[in-house]
């Protein structure tokens, strides 16, 4: 009765409390799935039973070593879905000297109520109908002994509370199973602790939950059987949401709609603006000159995501609420890590890919593969030097400009070896803020014309001799590099401008 009496509560509390901003606050419809394995300790006692032949007093206790759960849940409605879960146990035991296999399950399907307030405690409950088996031990003769399993069925009730702060999410639930029949009717009841902590945001819409489950089993079937289990493990949790309609801005929302501000700042503490700000992965919408953006979204929670070029990805939930402006603040880190080059390496003549070349980079050094490709991993932020050697081939060195945790490509061009060939020249013309400028390279005494790309690199093939290089670019002062070339040689060097004082 009293758990009658409890879930009528949350029922009332779920139809008015927990959708009192139903009318205004569209929360999407929401897909869990909990996958459980982990270990349990048992013991369990019975007492023989008139009803059931060769059931002697017998005991199994020891540790589990195989437990695991499955449990999903779909809320269709801010306050009203469906649950199931079913949970099994495997272990050995031991009875007048043989050894057998056992296991315990138990499966239930309910309807479920939850009461979810803005600062992310919740209130849940379900009532609904299941099965579960006490494993017992049998004796058809008095020197054999096997494992069976009894079963009860009848309604299954649960109770639970939970705080979700940031990324960590915790809750504490009690389960009740009340038997109405089956071979033996057993009595149940499962405290449970939940603690994680959210990972990784796969999508706007998808979560990825890594935490530990612990709690106990309690049995009992009047004097006749009992038994206590404790169970722990880890759980992976994925949770996925409905999309959501797209942010709206300010001047168009209703006015129940509630008000995000979301406000973004460099590590100097300078307004990131430009950066761009997505919302439950919606179209981007950049910050202004302030490094702010104010939407409203629709009420409920929401996934804010800032990204801005050369800074790490930054992103938090945020609860939205009828008639209130929230403000949602990012501090944009850097990004400093190395990154990666990668290239093909090929025949000057015919473009022919080379196999088996070796990159160097630093005292860092690949092969390329059959195709002449190749990925040097870790290397840089900044200017690398990149050195390629091919048999039967001049050797070809070449700057990469890596960004900080990204991707460059650099590919080689190799000439043959051969005496009298042209010597190459390699280079790359860069600000002294690191950043591409339009750049022009004239070789004094060569009528030839030096093609400089738009990433500041050029490449020229002159005679052997010496050779002075005039670097020059708009608002930059220009700079002269002298150059003593063999036949054959390959020479390289990276030029930085600076800029013109004003």
């Amino acid at each position: 009765m009293l758990q009658r009496r409890a879930f009528f509560a949350l029922l009332i509390a779920g139809l008015f409390g927990g959708s009192a901003r139903a009318e205004d606050a569209y929360v999407p419809p929401t897909l869990s799935v909990q996958l459980l394995g982990g270990a349990s300790a048992r013991d369990t006692r019975l007492q023989p039973l008139a009803a059931l032949e060769h059931v002697r007093a017998s005991g199994i206790s020891g540790v589990t070593p195989f437990h695991y759960r499955l449990e999903a849940s779909v809320f269709f409605l801010r306050f009203l879905g469906v649950e199931a879960d079913m949970l099994g146990d495997s272990f050995r035991v031991a009875a007048n000297g043989n050894r057998f296999d056992a296991q315990r399950w138990a499966g239930r399907a309910a309807v479920a109520l939850r009461y979810a307030s803005q600062g992310g405690f919740t209130l849940s409950g379900s009532l609904g109908y299941g099965a579960w088996v006490a494993p017992v031990v049998v004796h058809p003769t008095l020197s054999t002994a096997r494992a069976e399993q009894l079963v009860s069925h009848g309604p299954v009730a649960r109770l639970g509370v939970g705080l979700e702060k940031g990324r960590f999410d915790g809750s504490l639930n009690a389960i009740v199973q009340a038997p109405v029949g089956g071979d033996l009717r057993v009595l149940t009841v499962e405290p449970r602790l939940w603690l994680g902590a959210r990972v990784w945001d796969l999508a706007p819409t998808a979560s990825l939950w890594l935490g530990g489950d612990v709690g106990a089993l309690l049995e009992r079937s009047g004097e006749t059987y009992s038994g206590v289990t404790v169970r722990f493990g880890l759980a992976a949790r994925l949770t996925l949401h409905a999309p959501r309609p797209s942010a709206k801005p300010v001047e168009g929302a209703g006015a129940s709609d509630g008000v995000l501000l979301v406000r973004a700042t460099l590590p100097d503490g300078a307004p990131a603006k430009g950066a761009d700000v997505s919302l439950d992965g919606a179209k981007a919408l950049p910050l202004d000159a302030s490094g702010e953006l104010r939407v409203s979204p629709g009420n409920g929670s929401h996934l804010v995501q800032v990204s801005l070029a050369g800074y790490r990805t930054a992103s938090e939930r945020v609860d939205v609420v009828a008639g209130e402006a929230r403000t949602s603040t990012f501090s944009l880190l850097a990004l400093t890590g190395p990154g990666r080059v990668s290239g093909v390496v090929r025949a000057a003549a015919g473009a022919k890919p080379l196999a088996d070349a070796l990159v160097n980079v630093a005292e860092q050094s690949v092969r390329t593969g059959a195709d002449g490709s190749y990925v040097l991993e870790k290397v840089g932020p900044g200017p690398v030097q990149v050195r390629v050697d091919a048999q039967g081939f001049n050797a070809s060195e070449e700057v990469a400009q890596v960004p900080p945790e990204g991707a460059a490509t650099l590919d080689f061009s190799l000439e043959p070896l051969g005496k009298g060939s042209p010597a190459t020249v390699r280079g790359l013309v860069r600000s002294r803020s690191g950043g591409a400028i339009k750049a022009s390279v004239t070789v004094r005494g060569l009528k030839q014309k030096v093609v400089v790309n738009a990433e500041g690199r050029f490449v020229v093939s002159v005679p052997a001799g010496e050779y002075t290089f005039v670097i020059s670019a708009p608002g930059h002062i220009s700079q002269a590099k002298k150059v003593t070339l063999a036949d054959g040689e390959q020479a390289i060097f990276h030029c930085e401008l600076l800029t013109v004082a004003r």
